[in-house]
């Protein structure tokens, strides 16, 4: 079965293909190396790659052979998971929710398995919202303040449109390093990442309410004044999106 291959812009495309990786096959056998071991499940496969394109900037390569998910249009054969996450991407970015940047996601059957690809650009300048809370101690009151409502303010927005993020940990929101900014962070500094569950829920107070519950439950160096500004920044980009 051929591939079937997608890009995103013609962008993505011509950067790929000036590094000859503008197609499944060549995507598939890049030696590269695992940076994270393949997740083993059900009898398929989920690894993430890295590589450095011939610019410098570099790629995340996330491959898998017959890691599906059902969804209501195939409740029976299910689709790739990284299909679901690529379209997740897409839906982040026409709501103008910041997220990971996707250059390229393709899928082909392969002697009965499917097999899928996802490529990304390297978060480089980011680190996850857990590691900024451990490493980052030299960041300003005011600078830690403007995290916190940037985070709030994003979650809002996400929410707004009703979409469950369903994974909402401090390993999953991926934040400027504080010696990379020189001011207060912004709503558009804050990236999601793993979008595999995201998901469109019934209400924004449901929505809401689950994935907030998992913030504030899995996210370790908050106290409680940091909740409460979280809280009322939330509260208030809600309100103002509702206008």
């Amino acid at each position: 079965m051929n591939a079937v291959e997608l890009f995103p812009d013609q962008a993505s495309r011509k950067q790929l293909a000036a590094n000859n990786l503008a197609s499944f096959a060549a995507l598939w056998s890049l030696d590269s190396g695992w940076y994270e071991a393949p997740n083993e499940r059900r009898g398929g496969w989920s690894g993430v790659s890295r590589h450095v394109m011939s610019d410098g900037s570099a790629i995340f390569l996330k491959r898998q052979d017959n890691h599906l998910c059902r969804t209501w249009r195939h409740p029976i054969r299910g689709v790739p998971t990284f299909y679901r996450e690529y379209r997740n991407i897409l839906r982040l970015g026409r709501h103008q929710i910041a997220t990971l940047e996707a250059l390229y996601y393709g899928h082909r059957r392969e002697a009965g398995h499917w097999q899928a690809i996802l490529v990304t650009r390297a978060l480089d300048s980011f680190s996850s919202l857990d590691e900024w809370n451990c490493t980052d101690v030299d960041s300003t009151p005011a600078q830690r303040q403007s995290l916190i409502t940037a985070i709030a303010q994003a979650c809002a927005r996400l929410h707004h449109h009703r979409l469950q993020h369903s994974c909402l940990y401090g390993k999953h929101i991926f934040v400027p390093r504080a010696t990379m900014m020189s001011g207060a962070y912004q709503e558009k500094d804050i990236r999601f990442i793993d979008l595999e569950k995201l998901r469109q829920g019934i209400s924004r107070e449901r929505v809401g309410a689950h994935d907030l519950d998992q913030l504030m439950r899995r996210t370790a160096g908050w106290g409680a004044d940091e909740r409460s500004v979280f809280q009322a920044a939330y509260r208030q980009q809600l309100d103002a999106l509702k206008r």
